[in-house]
């Protein structure tokens, strides 16, 4: 016996469109096709109607009950919801019997996930977790694909794919037929839900159709996963020292919150090399280690470089960070190293670049109005300059600031305090520029010679509070008194006798500087239809008496000195606590504003520091002579200046300058661009820098510049360079080309460095590739985006290139 029914729209209500509902009870034979149909789903639930049941609803344009078979067929646009599934076909065909659910024509699946499946049959189990699928095909909803003759789906998680086909390339638009970039055929595909694994038996991986290599077994993890056991994208290089080479890490997911990579690699001048990399995620905190090593078939290769002749070179690194309270935490950043040169040689690319390694630990609390930060540090050096005993073990550096979180006398009140001892074995001296300062060769003496560190041990305690109010007037002018008192306390012990003629030995020292001042604005603001205009003189009193303590501090912490517009109105210009600016001194400059309607901004400021009542603490040197010919080492110092325009969000141009305060010759000059205009990222700078013999150094000028090009939307080259005007020659210059598309990357970088070490270019080749769905997950916005923004290794330009280092020299990075 059969019972059928129909319902059909009408043209008016819905052209086109027939649609029965099997929720209407008001149609016996519908309702009774969906009973039958859900029936045994509904007794499971504990229902013996449909229309009770949340978790199914078929719709068809009609439903046919055999009675005698037990037999429901829907047909016509067959759609079944079911926990959160979608099942759309031409006809459907359920027995009651065996508990099956038999899809025909234009068979869709759609997951809870968004997973597509398409497949000309399906043979399925009444719940949809096993059946059988004949000529399917998936999309996930990461826009990985997989086709297959036959599939098999077994215990609700397991699927067996019959000459299978896995990628994650798009086909290509106007020729669909064409094979994808790369892809995966295998007799067998196994997707193991459960495990969230993906395994190949039999298979072969093709590159534009080309078979270029045969897998008799493989695994990758599903496209749903973000981390998993198993290999991530090698790298592949050539350097000189150690010729070709592969690394290939293996990541080791051993739980949520920990994980171990090991990096296994291989070079064919030197022989292997290994990293391993564990990670741990605690419930207040996390922390990492990294131990790497090589072992050396040839350490001849490195003979120019003064460290023996090693068969072992490596390192051990570690960093966390834990907090004890939400305002609380500790932690470390720790490094050991076989070598100073051993990061460099090997190209390790987290620590590449460095010209130091900086180990420390600290505690650290921070609320609203306070900080407080105890730590220690140990450095060691990576350059050819650098002598291991001339650096210093720093233990402890104590910071502590504090701002009064109501107002004192109208205005704001605050104190801070420093605390620092320092050791070191050997003091480190340096030639003034055109003399010579070498220990045991030369007479060391203040004539000819720079001290950058003393030997022996030094303590300084220094303590500061300050006061200050903005006020404004009637007519906009805004005037700021401020008070302020500093104090510090010191003890050096030297045990080189070299050192004496530039600091005490076994002293005591102790200095007090006291200020009063006033900081004075006067904004003139002009508004149009195009914009706004700020016009702003600024003047800056300061009042201070003379503390002439400036031979007794070791100068340790404060002799990067640069005068510049930023430092113009600090009321200290000196960058460290073991100097401070005393005697009286007036600040005064002028700044313009302009804001268009558009978004852009344009800035300028031009300004003088003058020294009152014939003193200057500038014009005394110190151990490093820091001071002198910083261009405030005169009454009336030199006029420094800046120029910033910002015509469009994401493009800016800064220049800033030093002019002599008599002959207005350039003393100092940087200027530099940063954008992103459509498919251009640049950064170029140039600088100059006048010679300060009495600080060692001479002229300094270079071009930094960096760019990435988006050539097509697949095609990204990127090149940069460090030319040294002064030497004629590239510090450093890369260039790279990199290929990205929604399934695939990979680029190629060539980097030259100057070996100071060897006088020599030392040339490095890498090569990187990336494949999304093998190893690398997300969609592929999130592939292309990660590639475009931070690059295989030069892509970046997200920041301006600084000029020089602390101490004065150009530098790439």
């Amino acid at each position: 016996m059969r019972v059928s029914a129909r319902h059909f729209l009408t043209t008016i209500a819905l052209p086109g469109l027939a649609l029965a509902i099997l929720s209407l009870a008001a149609i016996p034979s519908v309702a009774q096709a969906q009973n039958g149909m859900l029936g045994v789903l509904n007794q499971r639930n504990g229902s013996s109607s449909a229309e009770t049941n949340p978790n199914m609803v078929v719709k068809a344009t009609q439903m046919v009950y055999d009675q005698d078979k037990d037999i429901v067929t829907a047909l016509g646009g067959v759609q079944i919801y079911y926990n959160g599934r979608v099942l759309q076909a031409d006809r459907v065909v359920y027995d009651r019997k065996s508990h099956r659910v038999h899809a025909t024509g234009n068979v869709v699946i759609t997951e809870a996930d968004g997973t597509v499946t398409h497949g000309d049959s399906f043979d399925l189990t009444d719940d949809f977790k096993d059946g059988f699928i004949n000529s399917l095909k998936i999309l996930t909803t990461d826009e990985t694909r997989l086709a297959a003759n036959r599939a098999e789906r077994t215990g609700g998680n397991v699927t067996v794919f019959e000459n299978g086909v896995y990628t994650a390339c798009e086909p290509c638009k106007e020729h669909p037929e064409k094979p994808p970039l790369w892809q995966i055929k295998a007799v067998k595909v196994i997707h193991n839900e459960q495990e969230k694994m993906i395994y190949f038996e039999d298979a072969r991986f093709e590159f534009f159709g080309m078979p270029i290599a045969y897998l008799p077994y493989m695994s990758t993890p599903d496209p749903s996963v973000t981390r998993k056991t198993g290999f991530v994208s090698p790298t592949y290089f050539h350097t000189s020292r150690l010729g070709y080479g592969v690394t290939a890490p293996y990541f080791i997911d051993l739980a949520p919150n920990y994980d171990l990579t090991l990096t296994p690699g291989f070079t064919t001048s030197q022989g292997p090399t290994g990293a391993a990399e564990w990670r741990q995620r605690l419930l207040n905190g996390s922390y990492s280690i990294i131990a790497s090593g090589a072992f050396l078939s040839d350490p001849k290769k490195f003979a120019d470089e003064d460290i023996g002749s090693p068969s072992f070179r490596g390192s051990l690194s570690s960093k966390g960070e834990f907090w004890l309270s939400d305002k609380w935490k500790w932690g470390w950043d720790v490094s050991l190293l076989s070598d100073k040169y051993y990061w460099r040689d090997y190209k390790f690319d987290n620590l590449k670049g460095l010209t130091e390694s900086v180990s420390t630990a600290y505690l650290t609390g921070l609320d609203n109005k306070s900080y407080f930060d105890i730590r220690g540090y140990y450095f060691t050096g990576l350059t050819t300059a650098d002598v291991q005993k001339q650096l210093p073990v720093v233990l402890p550096v104590v910071d502590y600031d504090y701002i009064v979180d109501h107002p004192v006398m109208g205005g704001e009140v605050g104190w801070n305090a420093n605390f620092t001892s320092l050791t070191r074995d050997q003091a480190a001296f340096d030639n003034i520029l055109g003399k010579s300062c070498v220990v045991g060769t030369t007479a060391i003496t203040r004539a000819n010679c720079l001290q950058r560190g003393i030997s022996g041990s030094y303590t300084r305690a220094s303590a500061s509070a300050y006061w200050k109010k903005t006020i404004t007037d009637k007519l906009g002018e805004q005037w700021t008194p401020f008070a302020y008192v500093r104090g510090d306390i010191g003890y050096t012990s030297l045990n080189d006798s070299n050192s004496t003629q530039f600091v005490r030995n076994n002293d005591f020292a102790a200095r007090a500087v006291p200020a009063i001042g006033l900081d004075y604005r006067y904004p003139f603001i002009y508004q149009s239809s195009w914009g706004t205009q700020v016009i702003e003189p600024i003047a800056q009193v300061i009042l201070r008496p003379k503390a002439a303590q400036t031979g007794q501090f070791p100068n340790e912490d404060a002799q990067s000195l640069v005068f510049d517009d930023t430092n113009l109105f600090q009321w200290d210009k000196f960058s460290g606590y073991d100097r401070a600016e005393d005697g009286s001194r007036v600040n005064a400059g002028f700044q313009y504003s302009l804001t268009t309607n558009d978004g852009g901004y344009y800035n300028a400021l031009f300004g003088q520091s003058i020294s009152l009542f014939n003193y200057d603490p500038y014009k005394t040197g110190d151990m490093a002579n820091t001071g002198l010919e910083s261009g405030l080492d005169t009454m009336k110092s030199d006029y420094v200046g800046r120029i910033y325009l910002q015509p469009v969000n994401n493009f800016a141009v800064l220049s800033d300058a030093r002019f002599d305060e008599n002959t207005w010759a350039m003393r100092q000059f940087e200027v530099g661009a940063l954008g992103t205009i459509g498919r251009v990222k640049a950064d170029i700078t140039y600088a100059r820098y006048d010679a300060q013999p009495l600080l060692g150094l001479d002229v300094r000028e270079g071009i930094n510049g960096r760019a990435a090009v988006k050539l097509t939307d697949d095609w990204i080259a990127s090149a940069g360079a460090l030319y040294d005007l002064k030497e004629k020659r590239f510090t450093t210059r890369f260039a790279g080309l990199t290929y990205v598309n929604s399934c695939v990357a990979f680029g190629l970088n060539v980097e030259q460095s100057y070996d100071t070490t060897s006088f020599k270019n030392d040339t490095t080749v890498e090569l990187q590739i990336s494949l999304r769905g093998l190893g690398t997950s997300g969609d592929p916005k999130q592939f292309t985006d990660k590639v475009w923004n931070n690059g295989f290794s030069n892509t970046n330009v997200n920041t301006p290139s600084s000029f020089t280092t602390a101490d004065g020299n150009l530098t790439s990075e």
